[in-house]
């Protein structure tokens, strides 16, 4: 009995040298950082499945009951992007036939090389969440994965404010990764505090010392988050945050207030509302752009420019995941300098088509809705789910607002997050 424990363990271990690791894809982001994150992660998950008892993945699939099918979307799609299609594939593969006089069939991915590493990417970032899934299920262990986040969250904010003054050369990542990981570190950092708080209650005396020094420490932590927002945010990427702060603390007054049902329907109502005016507001119908560009407004005019003409030429089915960076040379000026999409939408609606990327805007809506109504039906560790429903708030928004969503340390956090969340969103006395 003790070898499961012990792989299990090992999992856990190797979860949290992912976290800390992606760290490091604010300094360089590209292909080995991937590869070896999604390699730690495939390892994690085989010790995961073999230590694994009949209750845990009974407790893992209550946590995720009704997405299992609905985040295999994106992947089908991508495997359906790669394969020999006698009909409907890109223009690109068309052209090469008649250039080369033959008639072989062609692909909607114009580079099968690029689709194929973007799937893996995305498996392993499911991978990640099932991994944290069954790892965060015990609370000793759910409380460290929130502190390793929120202290990565802060250290990165650090580096990259010492990388905007000069003091860090060569940070691949800019105001944008900034301004998310900021966002989800001030959302971290405050469900730390409630962690704190909760504990704070029916402690001894003795005990109370270290748990004010946890309070201190994510006090400390939330106002140098909001200073690494403050230092890169738009006014976009700010009201989101802001917004992800105030889906967190609706959470807390329904609970503390103990709100009757028709009144947290209002108070729901009054946040979607708000959000909606909000987002009418900043929406400016004088710009001819894409609704996928609309709120990225730190982009140049010339990013807006080549996105939009990419957009118009992409259509439904995309051009293949991870092709962006591929087509973009035929777009631009010679000599220019656009690498990415100024917005993960963007981005998403060219290489996988505008339809997916409003499934996958769905699918982050339904996650939210599980997690928000997980935290409710918690305790004292609601804040868990609470903190992760606010992020994917924070997520989601920001895709339309910048591309920091591209980045590994902003994608690892996420799936951690949002694996944290889930396990926490139910209670494993009362699973199955």
């Amino acid at each position: 009995m003790k070898f499961p424990g012990h792989r299990l363990s090992i999992a856990f271990s190797l979860l949290l040298i992912c976290i800390v690791f992606a760290s490091g894809a604010t300094i360089h982001d590209g292909l080995a950082v991937r590869s070896l994150l999604s390699l730690l992660a495939a390892l994690a998950l085989v010790l995961v499945g073999m230590s694994a008892r009949a209750v845990d993945i009974k407790f893992v699939g209550q946590a995720t009951a009704r997405l299992k099918l609905v985040v295999a979307i994106p992947a089908l799609w991508m495997i359906a992007q790669i394969l020999p299609l006698p009909s409907g594939a890109h223009s690109l593969w068309v052209y090469a036939n008649e250039a080369l006089d033959q008639q072989a069939w062609g692909h909607i991915s114009i580079d099968l090389g690029e689709t194929l590493l973007s799937l893996a990417f995305y498996l392993a970032n499911i991978i990640l969440v099932v991994v944290t899934l069954f790892v965060a299920k015990d609370r000793k262990k759910a409380e460290l994965i929130l502190l390793v986040l929120a202290s990565v969250s802060v250290v990165i904010t650090i580096v990259l404010l010492l990388g905007q003054a000069g003091h860090i050369a060569r940070l691949d990542a800019g105001d944008d990764v900034r301004s998310a990981i900021s966002s989800l570190g001030i959302l971290l950092s405050l469900a730390n505090t409630m962690s704190a708080l909760e504990r704070l209650r029916g402690r001894q005396d003795e005990d109370r010392g270290h748990v004010k020094f946890m309070l201190a420490a994510s006090g400390i932590a939330t106002i140098l988050c909001i200073g690494g927002l403050a230092a890169s945010a738009t006014l976009n990427a700010a009201l989101i945050a802001a917004l992800g702060v105030v889906v967190f603390g609706s959470i807390q007054l329904v609970r503390r207030a103990d709100l009757a049902g028709w009144a947290t329907a209002v108070l729901l109502a009054t946040i979607a509302i708000a959000a909606v005016m909000i987002a009418a507001w900043r929406y400016d119908p004088t710009r001819m752009v894409s609704p996928f560009l609309q709120f990225a407004t730190a982009a140049s005019a010339d990013a807006i420019s080549v996105t939009t003409r990419l957009l118009s030429d992409a259509g439904p089915r995309g051009t293949g995941a991870g092709t962006f960076a591929a087509l973009v040379p035929l777009y631009q000026d010679l000599g220019g300098s656009i690498t990415s999409a100024p917005s993960t939408a963007a981005s998403f609606a060219i290489e996988l088509g505008w339809p997916m990327t409003l499934i996958l805007a769905a699918i982050a809506v339904w996650i939210i809705v599980n997690l928000y109504r997980g935290a409710l039906g918690r305790g004292r560790d609601s804040f868990y789910a609470a903190s992760a429903a606010a992020c994917v708030v924070v997520i989601l928004g920001q895709a339309f607002c910048d591309a920091s969503l591209l980045n590994s340390a902003v994608a690892i956090v996420g799936d951690t997050i949002i694996g944290l969340g889930l396990a926490q969103s139910i209670s494993a006395r009362t699973s199955p």
